[in-house]
């Protein structure tokens, strides 16, 4: 997901306040002090805006990104911080990082690429920036979303926005192409304003969901409730509005008062093609519930890929803890294709049958 501030940045750069550099991770290995979507901008000041993981390694990308800048031309570089550096500034890691890094300067294409990009994530939509190493004929960078192309892509770019993976948010570099999913922050709905929703709902949005709390009862659906929600809503289970704005890339917990009107949300939901769709409650009221929607029409594979009880297992018993568990899946499964090493392999869990 693109930092909104180091695209503002950019734009701002583009527009002709002068000439930056954009350091991208591409590819990493080993374990290093970095996310695998970090973004590091270094303006013609020489400040920087975002990180790369800090210490010598970002003080090393920061001097080639200066390179960069004055050539005017994108760089592919290789990084490595070792066991010998690494214990000099106190850390336990070490490993390489491809960066891919690129000048940013005055042009018409590239202002509309990180304007059109800014607009895109304030919508929540999703698209692909892409970018060539080669600007021999002026900086070969497009956002591709849909059908739609802004800014200037060869054959070759637009094939390899084409061919990204829809749920990844992770770069890929090939054939000297950065194709990176351009991904606003992940939507959540909860249906149920009571305690435990309340708090997945909290919990979600410190982690980067916009969450929207839905519930039959007005007085549970007070946005006065869900301070940290984007939205509240009020709304009868038994017929769920449009508005709600469900797909597939979506996620939803369902924590209502009780299993009835959660087998009344999760019969429409199921229906729908989501990112996400978990179920507050025991097995046995899970197995009830499932026995009656299979009544109803919901095929047993589709309930199989129900999170039912939702949440990892970690003996969750408060709402507070319930809120960790149910979020913990949530992050697992947004990062599911991640490289990332630590915490719970994905392909090791799938939801109970």
């Amino acid at each position: 997901m693109a930092d909104p501030s180091i695209l503002v940045e950019c734009a701002r750069l583009a527009a002709g306040r002068g000439v930056g550099a954009l350091a991208t991770v591409a590819r990493r290995s080993g374990s290093l002090p970095m996310s695998a979507t970090a973004k590091m901008l270094v303006t013609p000041e020489g400040a920087r805006l975002g990180t790369v993981g800090g210490g010598c390694l970002e003080a090393e990308i920061t001097e080639r990104a200066l390179e960069v800048a004055s050539a005017r031309v994108p760089a592919i570089s290789e990084h490595t911080l070792n066991s010998e550096l690494a214990g000099d500034y106190g850390l336990t890691c070490g490993g390489t990082a491809v960066m891919f890094i690129e000048p940013v300067y005055a042009d018409d294409a590239l202002v509309r690429v990180y304007d059109a990009s800014l607009a895109a994530l304030s919508r929540g939509d999703r698209a692909v920036i892409v970018t060539a190493a080669n600007w021999d004929d002026g900086p070969q960078k497009a956002l591709v979303a849909g059908e739609q192309l802004i800014g200037r892509a060869s054959p070759a770019m637009r094939e390899a926005a084409a061919g990204i993976d829809r749920h990844s948010e992770l770069p890929t570099l090939t054939r000297q192409i950065l194709t990176e999913p351009l991904v606003g922050k992940p939507r959540l709905v909860v249906f149920g304003g009571g305690h435990v929703g309340a708090r997945v709902a909290e919990a979600a949005a410190f982690a980067g969901w916009r969450v929207t709390v839905v519930d039959d009862r007005a007085e549970f659906a007070d946005p006065a409730r869900h301070p940290a929600a984007e939205r509240a809503m009020a709304c009868d289970y038994h017929d769920l509005p449009a508005t709600l704005g469900i797909d597939a890339d979506t996620y939803v917990v369902v924590a209502t008062r009780g299993h009835q009107h959660d087998a009344i949300v999760v019969d429409q939901v199921a229906r729908l093609d989501t990112r996400y769709l978990g179920m507050l409650g025991s097995r046995r009221k899970v197995a009830l519930t499932w026995k009656l929607l299979e009544g109803q029409g919901i095929p047993r594979t589709r309930l199989d890929q129900i999170h039912a009880p939702v949440g990892l297992s970690i003996g969750a018993d408060t709402p507070e803890e319930i809120a960790i568990s149910v979020v913990a899946e949530l992050v697992a499964t947004r990062r599911s294709g991640s490289r990332r090493r630590g915490g719970l392999d994905l392909r090791e869990m799938s939801p109970p049958k």
